[in-house]
């Protein structure tokens, strides 16, 4: 393996890191900066990838290079967690606006 690819799988492996990191600090207060540098991060090592897999092939990473596999299931799952977070968060915002509505409505019947 030539160095030009070592460079990019240690920069994918350091990128995955930083994204993790990114990911964990996304909340409600900043997630429209997070999100974004998360989703800069990600195309960055999806380009990494794709280099790699254009030179060596799909399989290199199953067989060589399992803590990057390991790592993207992980981020996956954040991505996942941070949807279904914020999912749950606008259900709750929506059921308040309901009572709100259901509230107007009595104090204008009661008028």
């Amino acid at each position: 393996m030539d160095i030009d690819l070592k460079n990019k799988l240690t920069a994918m492996n350091q990128l995955m890191d930083l994204l993790t990191k990114q990911l964990d600090s996304i909340n409600f207060d900043n997630f429209d900066d997070k999100f974004q540098e998360a989703l800069e991060s990600m195309m960055v090592i999806q380009k990494l990838k794709k280099d790699v897999c254009a030179k060596l092939g799909k399989e290199y990473f199953e067989k060589n290079e399992p803590e990057i596999l390991l790592k993207a299931k992980l981020i996956e799952e954040k991505y996942d967690n941070i949807v279904e977070r914020f999912k749950n968060e606008l259900k709750k915002v929506e059921k308040e606006i309901s009572a709100l509505n259901s509230q107007r409505k009595i104090v204008n019947y009661i008028r």
